[in-house]
């Protein structure tokens, strides 16, 4: 009965690397939007200003400072320039660039898709902004909320908006002939494949992850209940030594089936 108590270690642990495994992502189109794994897209094209200002302008956190945010398009503002993201003192006299515009990455939670921004200053110090998008089917207009610098160095926004839900959202206005157009990022995995990994690849790591999930719960088993040690340590010792035995009585079976009175494998 001891071994039950390792049964919810063992369900949380598989279930997590299941998790993992099978989750879905946002894949890169432009520094606009991304493509989910079931081919509809999350867009903010048409949420960016166009002519250099910031379309969510000077919002106020709870660290003290203010917050200016545009997705796809770069603004300026003070020191912060073509920009995604920019830090504004209480005083509004300093100004610090979280994000260039043409840094965005984005990433999927399970539950919310985050635009990521980063930007290194002249001295060589790096800031980073998460942009949680927040799915809202009411098409009330889009509400930015900054979080501050969550650690140092480390900014978090969200964003609230129905182009936050798949395919919540149009390509929005084409850019201005003046104005700067999102650019594809290049492609330098030297291959036209933007499905991500196959069937086959993801049926492989869920079988290796349970094998390793058997193993090391197995071997925590006999060794703290049991109190194995060595080989016998291992979970099923008995069985598995006995494999190569059960292998070459197959073999063997499977010859004297081919080749009459064959009776031994060397």
């Amino acid at each position: 009965m001891e071994s039950f108590k390792l049964l919810p270690i063992c369900v949380i642990l598989v279930s997590s690397l299941v998790a993992v495994t099978f989750g879905q992502s946002c894949t890169y189109r432009d520094q606009c939007s991304c493509s989910m794994d079931d081919g509809s897209l999350i867009d903010l094209s048409s949420l960016g200003n166009q002519d250099q200002t910031p379309a969510f302008a000077d919002s106020f956190a709870s660290d003290g400072y203010f917050y200016s945010y545009n997705p796809c398009y770069s603004f300026t503002e003070g020191a912060c320039m073509n920009a995604a993201a920019c830090q504004i003192s209480g005083d509004q006299s300093l100004q610090y660039q979280l994000g260039d515009a043409t840094s965005t990455s984005y990433i999927f939670d399970g539950t919310n898709v985050h635009f990521l921004y980063s930007s290194t200053d002249s001295t060589g110090i790096t800031r980073n902004v998460d942009v949680t998008l927040i799915c809202d089917q009411s098409g009330q207009p889009a509400n930015f909320a900054p979080m501050g610098e969550v650690s140092s160095l480390n900014y978090a926004f969200s964003l609230t908006t129905k182009c936050a839900c798949p395919n919540g959202c149009g390509g929005g206005p084409p850019p201005s002939p003046t104005g700067p157009t999102p650019n594809p990022k290049p492609n330098t995995s030297g291959s036209n494949d933007e499905s991500g990994i196959s069937v086959g690849t993801i049926l492989c790591i869920a079988v290796l992850a349970l094998v390793v999930v058997y193993l090391v719960a197995g071997t925590v088993f006999t060794m703290g209940v049991r109190k194995s040690r060595g080989k016998e340590a291992i979970p099923n010792v008995t069985f598995w030594s006995s494999v190569p035995g059960l292998i070459k009585d197959g073999f063997k079976f499977t010859f004297q089936k081919i080749r009459p009175g064959y009776s031994s494998v060397k």
